[in-house]
């Protein structure tokens, strides 16, 4: 398997943003369907943009004066566009579920049980969407503890079609030589809040390459595996290495 072509993957999702276009402005989120006339190029600047501040601010502490001067776009055009902060922000979050989704369906080995393995899989993934969309994951991972009640509204769709891709992902991995079903759920836990730390910590205060990132969660997942199975770490590793076996 492989990750699917970015531009196929592109257009894919704009093709569904502009069937819902309209949807959003009936439902009150305003969403010019011209924004996807622009170049893919503009098209990602300002969703970078914004991907980026809304990760760093979440929805209530946002500028829009920052996005300004992170892609030098004008305010005017991000509202000819979204209308407002919430369209904007309800137009990116659903632009990053799509295309996580996307990412994670055509890269995941379906086939694999193994929990630190699946786990190990998805960071990979993250990692290449990370190439392309910089603050794609820290915003996914920052707005799951969103409360504006209004964006919590508007999301909510798309907020739960990503939860049960996730479920679904993880529905049948599991830790093996731990029979303690509890034992098992803190390990997991105590994986996740670490991958959460490591993303926040990278990409928030010091922004380091999307490599770089990876690898430190790959480091702290094969430690958890290494201390849960009592065998000894690897001498080398290829931090990088494919996220699928292919035979």
């Amino acid at each position: 398997l492989h990750l699917c072509d970015r531009r196929q993957r592109q257009m894919c999702i704009r093709d569904r943003h502009k069937s819902t276009a309209r949807m959003q402005q009936e439902e009150n989120v305003y969403m010019n369907e011209k924004f996807f006339d622009l170049s893919r190029e503009k098209q990602d600047r300002m969703i970078n943009g914004a991907l980026e501040v809304f990760a760093k601010n979440g929805y209530k502490h946002a500028s829009t004066d920052d996005m300004v001067k992170a892609v030098d776009v004008s305010k005017g055009l991000w509202f000819h566009y979204f209308g407002s902060k919430a369209g904007l922000y309800t137009f990116v979050y659903g632009y990053s579920v799509k295309y996580m989704i996307l990412e994670l369906s055509s890269a995941m080995d379906v086939q694999e049980k193994d929990y630190f393995e699946v786990v190990r899989q998805m960071e990979y993934t993250k990692m290449r969407v990370s190439k392309s969309y910089p603050y794609m994951n820290l915003f996914l991972q920052e707005s799951a503890n969103e409360t504006d009640e209004e964006i919590l509204e508007q999301t909510q769709a798309d907020r739960k079609i990503l939860k049960e891709k996730m479920d679904g992902i993880l529905r049948n991995a599991e830790i093996e030589g731990i029979s303690e079903k509890a034992h098992r759920d803190r390990i997991k836990r105590m994986i996740r809040y670490t991958i959460e730390g490591v993303q926040h910590d990278k990409m928030v205060k010091t922004q380091v390459e999307p490599e770089t990132v990876y690898k430190e969660i790959k480091n702290y997942i094969e430690l958890v595996k290494t201390l849960v199975r009592g065998t000894d770490l690897p001498a080398k590793e290829d931090m990088l290495d494919s996220p699928i076996t292919n035979t």
